[in-house]
């Protein structure tokens, strides 16, 4: 309940505030409009509201007082008649109180030109949404200024043109510009210049479409260009290709460790036993008539028979 109450009270204070703020503000003159002169309706019916009327000094850049309508009390202000294309405001004042602006133009229907942007490809086009009283009023002395420039830049390009639609070319694709534009009368600034519009630059369709072809048909020739030369390439160098790809020759680690010297001299040495054979003795035990008997037989058949497989028919005849 207590928050309630805290925030009825900030909402009072805050609609009180706002009032006595609203009051301390004096009103603005109405309908200001300007032919050969000025006129305008009273910002309210209390008494004392006086009224000023300044125009817009371009070579000086600065709001300069109308002579003879600075606080004046009267709502029409006929001085502005040989000031040509000007742009006025009207201010009323009350003591130390000063009213916000009206700004009005002269011979123009608006203080700042109406146009659109079409954008193509390379180029803007701008078009006015309506012709101004400015054009039929000062005939040749009446032109518009169309300042552009890329976006977040300076607009340093200035374009002049009395028809109502000027092309800008030369723009960069892929970029986003700004258009601004002002009157000119007589070859000086009039009136206020208009906000800026801006849009982006884009390729056209059959730009783009161009684009992929012949992106398409070179990344063809060159793959073309690329496969033929690497064959070629492998053709006539393929022995030292297949060198060059054939892994490194490395020799065993144990053949370092030789070369080295670090590999362990063992002693290659053969212990050989010796094998003893064990054989029967064989005695052979001969009568003497069987040793006379040998004796008889002649020394070239005892040779025969010692060296024929049957040699052995005589041990055995001996035994």
């Amino acid at each position: 309940m207590l928050c309630l109450k805290d925030v009825l009270l900030f909402w009072t204070f805050c609609h009180v505030l706002r009032q006595a703020w609203s009051e301390d503000e004096l009103s603005s003159p109405r309908h200001v409009h300007v032919n050969s002169s000025v006129h305008w309706s009273p910002a309210t019916d209390s008494p004392g509201i006086k009224y000023t009327v300044q125009y817009w000094n371009s070579d000086r850049k600065k709001w300069l007082n109308v002579s003879g309508c600075v606080q004046t009390e009267l709502t029409t202000c006929n001085e502005v008649s040989g000031l040509g294309c000007v742009m006025v405001q009207v201010l009323a004042q009350e003591g130390n109180r000063t009213s916000r602006s009206v700004q009005a133009c002269s011979h123009a229907d608006s203080c700042s030109p109406e146009f659109q942007l079409i954008s193509e490809e390379g180029l803007l086009m701008v078009q006015m949404v309506k012709n101004n009283r400015l054009r039929e009023d000062n005939a040749g002395h009446f032109e518009y200024n169309v300042q552009y420039g890329r976006d977040g830049e300076e607009l340093k390009q200035d374009l002049y043109t009395s028809t109502s639609f000027k092309t800008i070319n030369g723009l960069d694709v892929g970029q986003r510009y700004c258009v601004q534009v002002r009157y000119f009368c007589y070859s000086k600034p009039f009136g206020t210049p208009s906000t800026q519009h801006c849009e982006s630059i884009y390729e056209s369709e059959r730009t783009r479409k161009m684009k992929i072809v012949v992106i398409g048909v070179t990344v063809t020739i060159l793959l073309g260009v690329l496969v033929v030369g690497l064959t070629l390439f492998i053709y006539r160098y393929h022995k030292k290709v297949k060198q060059f790809l054939q892994p490194p020759l490395r020799l065993p680690d144990h053949y370092f460790e030789y070369l080295s010297g670090v590999f362990p001299q063992q002693a290659l040495s053969i212990t050989t036993s010796p094998c003893e054979e064990r054989h029967d003795l064989i005695s052979i035990v001969c009568r003497e008539e069987d040793l006379s008997d040998s004796y008889l037989i002649p020394e070239s058949d005892r040779e025969h028979d010692y060296d024929s497989p049957n040699g052995l028919d005589l041990l055995d005849h001996f035994e």
